[in-house]
């Protein structure tokens, strides 16, 4: 390996991770009476031992990296080095095979999770062999062994696509696999090697586990695939459940721990076992058009956690090992892209931090979260660099020169009916339907270039929420029960339509409890013109008095942060508004005196019905991800925020609206003035119609069944907007024919079921 291998390909990778070693000395703690031992982050259990691993290897990369800018880092090499080795000796002293105790009072190691922290250090541990004594190479031999015996004589191999299932582990399988593979690779001369090598690779076949495999004849390793199969953890079209949503995030993982992998072996020049690779390329082929061409995760089911944080930065070393292994140019379109997510919050921080100043709030009320957070960051820096310079023939990442080449490449369809989720993707929309998304369900509809303008949380789902309504006391989310849903795919698009019930849970003390109070229907359809969704939406009381305390009609989630410098054009009727971001803890809502509105040229919404203007509701906090991350506003068709009671049966919301992606306000505003959308009356009560022009020059017809569960089908009288004159009406997804007589369509339809129509 020469000075300068590959030093211009991680330049970029070296210069965000360089300035963070000064910040992190704030986190650096020395073990009293045990000089030489150290930790980074609280020195806790769980978390904090992966915080400390990830953070040893961060630094001991930059002192290994002869290409590392030390004055940045504030640190020399030796005592970058110095600071990775105390931490070094800490985590195996600290293990369960040691003799020391954490600060906590514990020990760690052979957990389902144990594992994870020594993969994720491992790339510099791989080359830190001039740096160790033999008592550390001792402490690392008798900490793999004995997570590899633990793993073989007291781990089971699980696999079920549902995460209720409580065997849903994918990444788990993945990392644990790894360790066994390692240990093997590693020590050779162990008694155990050939055992925790089976047990490894069937580890590693049941992470990216898909139902066909239960058949697959296909023969890995010396056995088929069916031979090692226990169960299948991604659904048939790549969907996972995980944390029991569709966890776009968790898809990532075990692909970067297979990039961990696979550099392992690369790093020895050896052949890694084809089950290393199981299935990666097949989930790789969904994850690419997953991500925003800005290199952020576009995540259709939402998140769990913090905004722009932890598997977003996992997608790094993923990016680096599909643009190597599997030679993709988008991979390293993708990773510029993120190194510039990074690099724009590390400038706003300006002390050297990744988080400091969006999340800084974490560390006040958990420094053991935020230490950890911003070792995700570093270390994932640390590995592109390393693999960079291990492997210098990997060409630098940088932004392709023809953006819309790239993004024809990812066009096209993407669905998981069982899960209920699907997805479009065009050069000019990338739009999505998730009904078990982590706050279910979850709507997006953005320019495929542009992940800033992007907020997860309810997106599109609209808001009921009643007095005294409990959330998972897990993860804080919103109990919604999902009555059903069902999805059509078809040529350029999608629709789709179901119902939840809002208060699944109502606690009012002392006393009053109450369950699934508010049905809440959506029915949404991507056209198929590449720029348009059209939405409805009507939630209404059950069958008794209630009080609530917050309604919101549409909730168009639009992102207002560091990443679009902190302000957003709203262009409407009255003119154009320059719309800071405003932290000042203060929900407002403005009307916007227009049914009509566009930000930034970019994304236009015009209400269609249920609404005499379009309202901004400001939230004055980061939320999405407990405690909050992100600041954003929404578009709402209507807002009532504080406690009123609604009579049993009472209509809460009801409304409809057209969405536009890559659209600008010029555009939106002729739509809107020229009435190219209007409700279409039905026939029945529960029914609900919109017919709206696509920007493809054709005309479509959304109608909707908000019937409840049970009842028959029905057909239903769609009497047309005056001056429609269509004479059929084509169900795009069914390809069936439907004649209009007398401006009226006559439409068949099952309770909680939609269908969309082109006018002909």
């Amino acid at each position: 390996m020469t000075h300068e291998s590959g030093a211009a390909s991680r330049s970029l990778h070296l210069e965000l991770l360089a300035p963070w070693p000064k910040f992190a000395e704030r986190f650096w703690y020395d073990l009293p009476g045990r000089p030489g031992l150290g930790c980074f982050g609280t020195g806790y259990n769980s978390w904090g031992v992966q915080t400390n691993q990830k953070y040893l290897a961060a630094l001991a990369a930059l002192a290994l990296d002869p290409a590392t800018d030390v004055r940045a880092a504030g640190m020399s090499r030796d005592e970058l080095m110095g600071r990775a080795l105390a931490a070094l000796r800490y985590s195996l002293a600290t293990h369960v095979s040691g003799d020391v105790l954490r600060t906590d009072g514990s020990q760690w190691g052979h957990t389902w999770i144990s594992a994870l922290g020594i993969e994720r250090m491992m790339h510099a541990l791989d080359r830190m062999d001039d740096v160790l004594t033999q008592a550390d190479r001792d402490g690392l031999r008798r900490v793999l062994t004995s997570e590899a015996a633990w793993l073989y004589e007291s781990y089971p191999v699980r696999g079920n696509v549902w995460a209720e299932s409580h065997d849903n582990v994918p990444e788990s399988n993945y990392w644990n696999g790894a360790i066994l593979l390692r240990a093997a690779m590693m020590y050779p001369a162990a008694p155990e090697r050939d055992r925790w090598t089976e047990r490894g690779l069937e580890f590693l076949v049941n992470a990216i586990s898909v139902p066909a495999d239960a058949e697959d004849a296909t023969v890995l390793d010396g056995k088929a695939v069916r031979a090692r199969h226990v169960g299948a953890n991604f659904f048939p079209h790549y969907a996972l459940d995980h944390h029991a949503y569709l966890n776009v995030g968790y898809m990532v993982v075990p692909l970067s721990n297979m990039a961990m992998l696979h550099y392992a072996y690369a790093s020895r020049g050896r052949e890694a076992p084809a089950a290393v690779y199981h299935h990666g390329r097949d989930l790789w082929n969904v994850m690419r058009r997953l991500v925003f061409a800005d290199g952020r995760l576009a995540r259709i089911g939402g998140d769990s956690r913090q905004r722009y944080c932890y598997c977003q930065d996992y997608l790094l070393p993923a990016l680096v090992m599909a643009g190597d292994l599997w030679h993709d140019p988008l991979a390293l379109h993708l990773e510029a892209g993120q190194l510039g997510l990074i690099a724009a919050e590390q400038r706003h921080n300006a002390d050297g931090s990744f988080l400091s100043k969006r999340l800084g709030h974490i560390h006040a009320a958990s420094p053991y979260y935020y230490a950890r957070m911003e070792s995700d960051k570093a270390v994932c820096l640390s590995m592109a660099a390393m693999w960079r310079r291990l492997r210098p023939q990997i060409p630098a990442a940088e932004r392709a020169a023809d953006a819309t080449k790239i993004e024809a490449d990812l066009a096209g369809p993407w669905a998981e009916p069982e899960h209920g989720a699907v997805m479009h993707r065009s050069p000019t929309r990338l739009v999505s339907w998730s009904w078990r998304a982590y706050e279910h369900p979850q709507g997006l509809i953005v320019p495929p270039d542009d992940g800033s303008l992007a907020e997860w949380s309810e997106c599109l789902a609209g808001r009921v929420t009643p007095l005294g309504e409990q959330t998972n006391p897990a993860d804080g989310r919103s109990l919604h029960t999902i009555r059903r849903h069902v999805q059509a795919e078809f040529d350029g698009g999608f629709v789709t339509c179901g119902t939840t019930t809002d208060g699944a849970k109502i606690t009012i003390q002392e006393g009053y409890r109450a369950e699934d109070l508010v049905d809440h229907h959506v029915a949404f359809a991507a056209l198929p013109d590449e720029h348009t969704a059209l939405r409805m939406e009507l939630a209404c009381n059950g069958p008794r008095r209630i009080y609530l305390r917050d309604v919101r009609g549409l909730k168009l989630n639009v992102a207002n942060d560091l990443w679009n410098d902190f302000e957003r054009t709203w262009h409407h009727a009255p003119g154009s508004l320059r719309a800071g971001s405003v932290l000042d803890g203060e929900e407002q809502v403005e009307p916007l005196l227009s049914t009509w509105v566009n930000v930034d040229d970019r994304l236009g919404v015009v209400a269609v019905y249920g609404c005499e203007t379009l309202l901004r509701y400001r939230t004055g906090t980061r939320r999405g991800g407990s405690p909050g991350s992100l600041l954003s506003d929404e578009i709402c068709t209507s807002v009532r925020l504080g406690t009123f009671d609604a009579d049993a049966g009472a209509t809460l919301l009801d409304d409809g609206a057209v969405l536009f992606a890559s659209v600008g306000a010029e555009a939106t505003r002729a739509y809107a003035n020229a009435g190219r959308a209007t409700r279409a009356p039905c026939s029945a009560a529960d029914a609900r119609a919109m017919a709206a022009d696509g920007l493809d020059g054709r005309r479509y017809l959304l109608v909707a069944d908000f019937r409840a569960e049970g009842a028959a089908a029905e057909t239903v009288d769609v009497t047309l907007p005056s001056g429609d004159a269509a004479r059929s009406a084509t169900d795009l997804a069914a390809g069936e024919a439907l004649r209009v007589e007398g401006g009226t369509v006559r439409v068949d339809l099952h309770p909680g079921h939609a269908r969309l129509l082109r006018l002909e």
